[in-house]
């Protein structure tokens, strides 16, 4: 499959992809360990191309590249299904860090929510998902 990446590795800041260009669409305080992107030709839930997370070296902004789906990452942002696909196949090390960051990352989005909007939502990391080879 295809991505393309709108926030590479270590980035505080995750980009979205508008028209020709991305902008800045939530400031973070830990760096993002993965580049972080959409499929190509994919409609997630929200309506927007389904995101994945494309495992390896940093990858430049608006980079397209082919990667091999190696699972999925369950996510709930404030009450809605955010899954993400995993773009490469994850070793334990890999494995540890997708549970560290979107762990950290749902405790982030819940005090964000709580804080610019007063209100506790429901965001938790439901556990990675590998493929299953056969």
């Amino acid at each position: 499959m295809r991505a393309v990446i709108e926030t590479p590795r270590w980035s505080f800041t995750k980009y979205r992809r508008e028209g020709d260009g991305f902008v800045p669409d939530l400031a973070a305080p830990l760096p993002t360990l993965f580049n972080y992107g959409y499929v190509v030709g994919t409609m997630g839930e929200d309506g927007a191309p389904s995101d994945i997370i494309v495992l390896g070296e940093r990858l430049d902004q608006g980079s397209e590249v082919d990667v091999l789906l190696g699972g999925m990452v369950s996510f709930t942002d404030d009450g809605k299904k955010d899954d993400k696909m995993v773009g490469g196949v994850p070793g334990p090390w890999e494995r540890l860090q997708i549970w560290v960051f979107f762990t950290y990352y749902a405790l982030f989005k819940k005090l964000r929510y709580r804080i610019f909007e007063g209100r506790w939502a429901d965001c938790r990391y439901g556990g990675f998902k590998p493929l299953s080879r056969t």
